[in-house]
């Protein structure tokens, strides 16, 4: 297999995250202690949220954000079609009922209009992707969300440092959550958060995490359970079914230090897409991406949909070195773990997802990642030129 020069992810790790986790490792705690709760402390403040909980994983925290809600089983949960495939196993895992809305090529996200169009009396929340950065009209959300009574989660994965009008992505929703996965704006190797302004959610999140273990660490006896010892230990008292989802202090130091240079990659991020968008809108084959009004986008790739068929400009990318991937599943219910009959029950598809199946035939990503130079992307597109001047 050819080695990929232009690849799209990878931490930008230097001297200061390897002291970080260094001072961790010669101290020989792991589990989260004061750099875990600096780093939730430090994440929210960023964010604009009252509360953060770090987990192992984004998709642990999407399970947990999820999870925290307690919605009755059956209940239904919008989402849309172009997404990770991990986001819309949660919904399953947790008992509850998808419900698939289109993407639209261009945002590759849903549209909130068409959302009215499936919400019944079993609705009860919509999950909110904001695709390689590129956030859902949250403001149009929100409104929608308040006069039906919905409750809505962010993932911002892909999206951290993106802001509407000023305000962050993952301070609209009622719980949001992200990534701190290698591949993503800021990395803790691997890693995630929830965050919320709810107290009582963030305390769910916590628990749930945590094995179950009831929230209040600080009580030196146990005075609610009459079922347990007096002399039981709170710390392993359980309230909840639970996980064990936290990730490691060492991480959470590192995570500390990438946040500090969070508004450092995404002026980089956003340099690099510009110039892509630039010179890959000469190209009247290739489909460009459009974003809200009033976004100030940290992009994490650079989406591209073809008018035609896609696999001869992927195949000769990677073959000069550049690196692509296919929008996420495409179209998630076209995957093989989603036809089996007994997984077919859990969804519903109320309307045709016919810009969710263009995404999966048609479109793909690129880098913008900070590490690449105005000259590396002059490359890029000399590569597309390359390839549309032969094959016209």
């Amino acid at each position: 297999m050819k080695k990929l020069k232009f690849t799209y992810g990878g931490a930008l790790i230097g001297t200061a995250e390897k002291k970080a986790i260094m001072r961790v490792v010669n101290r020989n705690y792991w589990p989260l202690a004061q750099e875990g709760e600096a780093m939730e402390r430090e994440m929210a403040e960023y964010i604009g949220v009252n509360y953060g909980i770090l987990a192992n994983s984004g998709s642990s925290a999407g399970l947990l954000a999820l999870s925290a809600l307690e919605l009755p089983k059956g209940s239904e949960v919008i989402i849309p079609a172009v997404t990770f495939p991990t986001i819309f196993n949660i919904i399953l895992q947790c008992g509850l009922t998808a419900v698939v809305i289109d993407s639209k090529v261009g945002t590759y996200n849903l549209d909130v209009k068409e959302i009215e169009k499936v919400i019944t009396k079993k609705t009860k929340a919509i999950i909110a992707i904001h695709i390689l950065g590129n956030p859902v009209d949250m403001s149009a959300l929100m409104e929608l969300a308040g006069r039906k009574n919905l409750i809505v989660l962010e993932d911002f994965c892909d999206a951290f440092g993106t802001t509407i009008n000023g305000k962050k992505v993952g301070s609209f929703g009622h719980i949001n959550f992200t990534s701190f996965h290698a591949a993503h704006i800021i990395a803790m190797g691997q890693g995630g958060g929830v965050f919320t302004n709810d107290k009582e959610l963030a305390k769910n999140v916590k628990m749930y995490r945590d094995w179950g273990r009831q929230a209040n660490l600080e009580a030196r006896e146990n005075t609610e359970y009459p079922s347990l010892p007096k002399d039981q230990n709170p710390r392993f008292i359980y309230e909840k079914v639970g996980y064990n989802l936290s990730p490691l202090e060492l991480q959470a130091a590192m995570g500390r230090v990438q946040l500090r240079k969070v508004e450092k990659i995404k002026r980089l991020r956003k340099r690099n897409f510009d110039y892509l968008y630039k010179e890959l809108s000469k190209f009247p084959e290739l489909i460009m991406p459009t974003w809200i009004e009033g976004a100030d986008v940290c992009w994490f790739s650079f989406p591209l949909s073809v008018k035609s068929n896609r696999g001869e400009l992927l195949k000769y990318l990677e073959e000069k070195g550049i690196e692509t991937r296919t929008m996420f599943a495409g179209n998630v219910v076209r995957h093989p773990a989603y036809t089996h009959a007994y997984v077919e029950r859990l969804y519903h598809i109320r309307y045709e997802l016919s810009g969710a199946e263009y995404i999966l035939k048609h479109s793909f990503w690129i880098t913008v990642h900070p590490r690449y130079s105005p000259k590396d992307l002059r490359y890029i597109v000399d590569v597309f030129k390359k390839f549309y001047d032969s094959a016209s």
